[in-house]
């Protein structure tokens, strides 16, 4: 059987945290922003990004970045049911730093 990892909680928060922001931002920006929306790449965009954060952090947390994604990571026995607060914590965080950053930098988004 498969031993879940041991995660360090600072470092797992934070890459958890960023990797959750990138993501989300990337998905704001290339599949919902104004000025992209004949954009047919979005796929593309959004699929390496995942990929670039998943080989970045993934050692570190388990590579969640999305608390659905944790929840089958406990299942699957890669992180352990106590860290699971690790990534829901900081994936909403993540995402709602995504969410005032995009509205920043896009004043004419709804």
């Amino acid at each position: 059987t498969q031993t879940a990892m041991v995660l360090d909680p600072s470092k797992a928060l934070l890459v958890e945290f960023l990797g959750t922001f990138v993501l989300a931002y990337v998905i704001l920006h290339v599949a919902t922003a104004k000025q992209v929306a004949k954009n047919e790449y979005y796929g593309l965009a959004i699929g390496l990004t995942v990929l670039g954060i998943a080989f970045a952090f993934g050692s570190i947390s388990g590579g969640a970045f999305n608390p659905a994604v944790a929840v089958a990571l406990v299942v699957m026995n890669i992180i352990e049911l106590k860290d699971i607060w690790i990534h829901i914590v900081g994936d909403l965080l993540g995402a709602v730093a995504a969410v005032y950053s995009f509205k920043f930098c896009n004043s004419d988004a709804d």
